[in-house]
């Protein structure tokens, strides 16, 4: 499995604290690609809110979902960003729904860059009293843990924290939530219509095929086991279930944001015969960051505009004919 690590060291406020944190975040990022984090405040621990009221979005009835789809579900749907989609193929199975920051974000003056500006598509009604608000104040805290991350990371690599965290200051970032029912037989996986994989010895359907993720880093709290990462030497780690913890792993703008001492980390999702839940909160660079290598010295200056994340990601949505 992906080692377990208990992060509360880099809520302290000695920096002498940090050292042994930063020195096993690192190289299990290094050895493993990522690791299962424990040791989080009370914010962030599950008794302290119900992360299951999250998922009732999926409980709205169909045409309230639709009114907020993306166009990759509804085709004459505005929203590429942020809103509901339903997965029937591709990569995955199953529902989403995504949602960014509430604060107005801007990008460089580049061809394209409304592609990674839009507002949050909410639902006209709330699942339950509460809800949009808990989201809210969940993405804040889950951005600000992230921050830390990668400032611990960067520690590591004896790079700028500072430079480094600033780059995902004001972050473009997105949380997701993810329902899996089981997959039928007929449903194709990037082409593959069985879509099976051999797991401790036995031979599985996926949910999700194997990818990695365009961003910085992944957190990824799961209900029921399914989720695999695979370690730079390729062999497949069974994520944990972790009560009051997710797992981290490594995406692609990190690898080049390292000089790829860092890896993009595959994973994948294969069913366990139970409908599955999954939050993901995908750490993004802001849109002006740098996806070139860390710098050494705390006052980087700016990315030439198409050397941003912005650029980055317009590129891709467009290659993926998503934009």
């Amino acid at each position: 499995m992906m080692p377990i690590l208990n992060v509360a060291p880099l809520y302290d406020d000695h920096p002498e604290a940090w050292v042994a944190i930063d020195q096993a975040i690192g190289e299990a990022c290094r050895s493993k690609g990522g690791f299962v984090v424990t040791g989080l405040p009370p914010s962030l621990q599950q008794e302290k809110f119900s992360i299951e009221e999250f998922f009732k979005i999926f409980d709205l009835p169909e045409d309230e979902l639709y009114s907020i789809a993306k166009r990759e579900t509804r085709p004459e749907s505005t929203l590429t960003r942020r809103g509901y989609t339903k997965y029937s193929g591709g990569f995955a199975y199953g529902e989403g729904f995504d949602l960014g920051t509430e604060q107005p974000i801007s990008g460089p003056d580049i061809d394209g860059i409304d592609l990674m500006i839009h507002n949050n598509a909410w639902p006209s009604q709330e699942p339950i009293p509460g809800w949009r608000n808990a989201l809210i104040q969940h993405f804040q805290q889950m951005e600000a843990f992230g921050i830390k991350v990668i400032r611990s990371i960067a520690r590591y690599l004896r790079v700028d924290e500072s430079a480094a965290g600033r780059r995902y200051e004001n972050s473009s970032s997105t949380l997701r939530f993810l329902k899996y029912p089981q997959r039928p037989e007929h449903i194709e996986l990037r082409g593959e219509k069985s879509g099976m994989r051999i797991v401790e010895g036995c031979e599985v359907s996926l949910s999700t095929a194997e990818h990695t993720d365009n961003g910085g880093l992944t957190f990824q709290w799961q209900d029921t086991p399914g989720l695999q990462v695979q370690a730079p030497n390729e062999e497949w780690l069974s994520v944990p279930i972790i009560r009051d913890g997710f797992s981290v792993h490594l995406c692609e703008a990190l690898e080049t944001q390292t000089s790829g001492r860092l890896h993009a980390t595959p994973h994948r999702v294969f069913n366990t015969g139970k409908q599955r839940q999954s939050m993901v909160f995908f750490l993004e660079p802001n849109l002006f960051a740098s996806v070139n290598s860390f710098s050494a010295e705390p006052n980087e200056s700016c990315a030439p505009d198409l050397e941003t994340y912005a650029a980055s990601m317009i590129n891709t949505l467009r290659e993926t004919g998503r934009g």
